[in-house]
């Protein structure tokens, strides 16, 4: 087994906290694949963009900053530049329009005037604000996440622009505890007491309760960090599954580790890795699904 020392390190993309060998490493294993899988969508997007607007030879005349203005038909093509990036949620808009204008070779104002119909912000009223927050909140406090996305379906539902719903969420977010202020050997205890405390089928929030207590934090930091290790589904669908005899070592390796009296030196997904002879990802899938099914064991099933 390989041995060194380990770093832990913020995530520049989620802000979560992980460990790595790498010193150098800036992005938790999974961003890194959302950051090379959203690279890959924008560089053909923009592929397709270029071949469908490509201008002939004799016709192309590029425009001096001097003369720029915001033509019907530049405001057609900065949309069309924009397409790729509108469901984005943690690219900042300011980036968005720097990256438009230097492709487009234009003001990053007009680039702001062009989209400014459909990136308006729209201001919530404190009801509406609260009602947001209380929506999101109710899917953590539940460990539950619409197919859509927590985010998008809020949107959705409520007939508000994804932007403005992002930006309500974050500003709640950031009056909240965060996972990152919960020291290792708390993540550890808190994870291990919630797997023990399910065999009694007490409803979720008096787990929570009871682990809050034992763990002395909020009880909301708790639902946060449990919030956490059950997410990331939808990142790992095209990840391998691992064989049915490499699952049941992995899961043996997880069920030692819940019984010790604390973390392991190792990051879990990389100890667990080099035991079942998988990499990183099929480990973290394998840890997901079952944290996954035992909630779902943990939830009552929808009234008809």
């Amino acid at each position: 087994m390989t041995k060194g020392l380990n770093y832990r390190k913020d995530c520049g993309e989620c802000g979560r906290t992980f460990l790595t060998q790498d010193r150098q490493v800036k992005n938790c294993p999974r961003c890194v694949e959302q950051i090379v899988r959203r690279e890959e969508q924008l560089k053909r997007a923009k592929q397709k963009q270029a071949k469908r607007s490509r201008p002939s030879a004799s016709t192309a005349k590029p425009v001096q900053p001097s003369e720029q203005s915001l033509t019907k038909e530049l405001k057609l093509q900065i949309q069309k530049e924009f397409d790729p990036y509108r469901e984005e949620k943690n690219l900042p808009r300011r980036v968005v329009h720097s990256r438009i204008a230097k492709k487009l070779k234009v003001k990053r104002m007009l680039v702001a005037q062009a989209l400014q119909g459909g990136e308006r912000e729209v201001v919530l009223t404190e009801e509406t604000e609260k009602e947001v927050v209380n929506r999101y909140r109710s899917y953590v406090l539940k460990l539950e996440r619409p197919a859509r996305g927590r985010r998008k379906t809020i949107a959705r539902e409520m007939g508000i622009p994804f932007r403005t719903v992002a930006l309500a969420v974050r500003k709640w977010n950031r009056q909240q505890p965060t996972v990152k202020e919960l020291t290792r050997e708390q993540r550890f205890f808190i994870e291990k007491s919630y797997f023990l405390k399910l065999k009694s089928r007490k409803p979720l929030g008096e787990v929570v309760e009871e682990i809050a207590q034992e763990a002395a934090c909020p009880p909301l930091q708790v639902f946060r960090y449990l919030d956490c290790i059950h997410d990331g589904q939808n990142g790992l669908k095209k990840v391998p599954a691992a064989s049915p005899d490499q699952k049941e070592t992995i899961l043996a390796g997880y069920a030692e580790y819940l019984s010790g009296s604390a973390p392991p030196e190792i990051f879990l997904h990389t100890l667990l890795a080099e035991k079942a002879g998988v990499n990183h990802k099929q480990a973290h899938k394998v840890l997901l699904n079952y944290r996954l099914e035992r909630l779902r064991e943990l939830q009552p099933p929808p009234t008809l």
